[in-house]
């Protein structure tokens, strides 16, 4: 409190001398106090001031040097500020190997980083000094992306003081970026028993079950976010999120008509609401969103969601219609190129669609969608390895996605080898497997339900053998 009292004390007598233009002298401590103070409130041209004034009264002071490095380090400018804290003489102040243990991080010397970590760690610091040191250095190489020493240090300070919530914020964070949700939501479930009413934490619980595909507890979590804060757009929108995800379409539509209402300028939603009636085939409320979306932002990528509604409904001569109005300046776009090749894929000119589907993948590189029409274009061309290659990617960018093991299945019989047949069978469920001996044998007076794993696989490989599938359905 006294501090306080001296800080709040010394800007009032230096505002005052200022405001009479008058200067007056202080030690370089009181410059530094006041630098930290000015930094605090945002105004940072003040900050820099008395950097400036300070080190013309006291150009050694090694406090005001570090102020002068730590401007250097917020502004990016790490080679100037390498160069500078060479200069700087260590009095024992703690932020001095922190400024360049960031320094060099930012500079990818991370050797060099790693061998002044550990002299400091070795050191015999305060124990104050200690825990600062190795939460600081926690944050730091969260910032440069290197989670696994970023939770080292992190994991260690909260040995020492469990309950920093700046320390858990970024555990969090850095297991959130190495894709393990579930110690993510651990360290943000000890921040909800610090603060059990955060607004943030219930937000950052919600989106890791979401990540983690929990639909029902992050649908639970953004819930008691919004008895926090009701009526908060962004969480109601990845409410919405998430109950998409979880097959309730219908309720997540009707949330983000709400969110409509309340932000209409929000051109996000518009794209939501698009996609939810896509998925629940109400082809006509895509074309009112569509017309909704036109009367409040205009023409521009009007005419290609029209085209692509059609192509849905499979009106394709009002889908052509369309498509031939799109203007020259939006053509070279992925929206665009997927048109024209489900266009040419419909008119049977599988050498254009493939190539239009090509100029799509430059413009959205792993797309899965245009991954998914690549395999189909190969496999229509009869291209089947690579169709193969294309179905194989596919399952790489998303395990889960819809057909895609069967349809690789299903051309390894028409490839007809069995080593790589084995592999994709390996990946299915048993209950997958039966639906697939079921869709293969077409043959609905057999009853496969009592067949075990190991019996599916023998019938599958015979049929494969026998060269079943061309015989009872056509791909």
């Amino acid at each position: 409190m006294d501090e306080e009292l001296d800080i709040t004390a010394l800007v009032e007598k230096y505002e005052q001398m200022r405001a009479l233009g008058k200067k007056m002298y202080l030690d370089a401590d009181e410059f530094a106090l006041l630098v930290d103070y000015y930094n605090s409130v945002g105004d940072i041209e003040e900050a820099d001031r008395l950097i400036e004034d300070g080190l013309k009264m006291h150009p050694g002071s090694p406090e005001l040097m570090i102020q002068n490095a730590k401007k250097l380090v917020y502004s990016s400018m790490y080679e100037e500020a390498d160069a500078y804290l060479q200069h700087i003489s260590d009095d024992g102040n703690i932020d001095l190997p922190l400024l360049k243990v960031e320094t060099l991080l930012h500079l990818e010397r991370n050797e060099e980083a790693s061998k002044l970590i550990n002299e400091v760690i070795s050191a015999d610091i305060p124990e104050d000094d200690f825990y600062t040191f190795i939460t600081e250095v926690g944050y730091l190489y969260n910032d440069v992306d290197m989670f696994d020493r970023a939770i080292h240090f992190l994991e260690e300070s909260l040995k020492i003081d469990d309950a920093n919530p700046d320390a858990l914020i970024d555990l969090a964070y850095a297991y959130e970026m190495k894709n393990d949700f579930e110690k993510a939501i651990e360290f943000n479930n000890k921040l909800l028993d610090i603060d059990p009413y955060s607004f943030e934490g219930w937000v950052n619980i919600g989106k890791l079950h979401s990540m983690n595909e929990e639909y029902d507890k992050s649908v639970d979590a953004f819930d008691f976010a919004l008895t926090i804060n009701e009526g908060d757009i962004s969480t109601m929108k990845m409410k919405a999120l998430s109950l998409y995800l979880n097959d309730n379409v219908e309720e997540a539509i009707r949330i983000f008509e709400e969110c409509l209402k309340e932000s209409p300028d929000d051109e996000s939603l518009y794209d939501s609401l698009y996609e939810g009636y896509e998925v629940m085939e109400q082809y006509d409320e895509m074309l009112k969103i569509v017309k909704r979306k036109e009367e409040k932002f205009g023409p521009k990528g009007i005419l290609a969601k029209k085209a692509h509604v059609y192509i849905e409904k499979q009106d394709f001569t009002r889908a052509i219609e369309i498509f031939g109005q799109i203007p020259e300046e939006e053509r070279n776009t992925y929206d665009y190129y997927m048109l024209e090749g489900e266009i040419a894929f419909y008119r049977g000119d599988l050498q254009e669609s493939e190539a239009a589907y090509m100029k799509a993948a430059l413009e959205s590189p792993d797309n899965e969608n245009v991954v998914d029409r690549l395999a189909n274009v190969s496999v229509a061309r009869e291209k089947y390895d690579q169709a193969v290659e294309y179905l194989e990617q596919l399952l790489e960018l998303d395990p889960d996605y819809p057909t895609a093991k069967s349809r690789l299945a299903l051309i390894r019989f028409e490839i007809g080898t069995k080593e790589p047949f084995d592999k994709i069978m390996e990946q299915f469920s048993d209950d997958e497997l039966r639906e697939l001996l079921i869709l293969i044998m077409n043959d609905p007076a057999t009853d496969y339900s009592t067949l075990n794993r190991e019996k599916i696989l023998i019938r599958l490989n015979e049929a494969r053998e026998n060269r079943v599938l061309f015989k009872n359905i056509k791909y």
